[in-house]
């Protein structure tokens, strides 16, 4: 499923195109991307699988020029929908492969240092992609057991791991996958990608998956991020800040409103990655803890 963006400049000539070409095309390899200076709206066109509206209009910006998406050109199937997720990810992922590089997220290092703390060693990790996430807890000897809705991601996954980990392909809505009670639970990103009842499924069902005494952590996209408020209004604090995703943003309200039944013990605030452009951090992140009670 490629996805396609128009943009309207203020781009005049060949010289400036080439410019803004070079940059987009080194932070969205695989995109192909044309301008039409011909065009009253000095067009800028986008294909690719996953376009970050957010980061092309700063590119472009940095750059000293007029970008603004020009919306509803296009219409794509919702990532939040059951069938788009999966069509979504697996495009993704047999396009881009380890999109993201091997290093793990502050998110991932932050929760590894916790649950060395804790003494855990079973963890189950909701939307494990290629195994990025996972990796301080491999490397720290702790049992990771893993849910992936690509079964290209988990292909990646075993090249790089092996078979150390167990992996269940399918969507994160359709959990349990198995009857295993877990020590320590994270999940990155992921969470503010569903709609508020898959959201709150997915908390409850890694709370039932949680052994009495354990900790999941959830480490979701804060409405102090740069990309809050971003892209088209879907919902309240939802945004489609990349093509076909809808995004949830949240704060200390919506965090205590979603946690607070499921042992909610505190969440703070996090950078997470850096802009390819300023290399200053991208993301405001809410790391959020919770622990089952030893008589739950």
């Amino acid at each position: 499923m490629i996805n396609v963006e128009i943009f309207k400049t203020n781009i005049q000539q060949k010289s400036e195109a080439d410019d803004v070409y070079k940059r987009l095309s080194g932070f969205m390899p695989d995109a192909k991307i044309n301008f039409d200076l011909d065009d009253c709206d000095k067009i800028l066109r986008i294909e690719d699988l996953m376009i970050d509206l957010v980061s092309v209009v700063s590119i472009v910006e940095d750059l000293g020029f007029i970008c603004k998406p020009i919306p509803d050109k296009i219409c794509t199937k919702s990532i939040n929908s059951a069938e788009g997720m999966s069509e979504f990810w697996e495009n993704s992922f047999v396009a881009h492969n380890t999109m993201w590089g091997f290093e793990p997220a502050n998110s991932a290092i932050i929760t590894k240092d916790f649950f060395l703390e804790q003494g855990i060693k079973d963890v189950l990790v909701p939307g494990i992609g290629y195994g990025r996430n996972a990796r301080p807890f491999v490397e720290n000897q702790m049992n990771v057991t893993g849910i992936e809705i690509s079964g290209t991601a988990i292909q990646l996954a075993r090249e790089k791991y092996g078979f150390d980990m167990e992996l269940f392909e399918g969507s994160v809505t359709e959990m349990p996958f198995n009857n295993t009670l877990y020590e320590g639970i994270f999940c990155y990103g992921l969470l503010y990608l569903l709609n508020p009842e898959q959201r709150i499924k997915l908390i409850t069902d890694c709370y039932k998956q949680l052994k009495p005494g354990g900790w999941m952590v959830f480490s979701v996209l804060s409405k102090n991020s740069a990309n809050f408020g971003k892209g088209k209004v879907v919902g309240k604090d939802t945004f489609e800040v990349v093509k076909g995703a809808e995004i949830f943003f949240y704060d200390t309200r919506s965090v205590v409103m979603e946690f607070g039944k499921f042992g909610l013990q505190e969440f703070f605030e996090i950078d997470e990655q850096n802009d390819p452009v300023t290399k200053k951090p991208s993301f405001k992140f809410i790391v959020i803890k919770c622990t089952k009670p030893f008589n739950a």
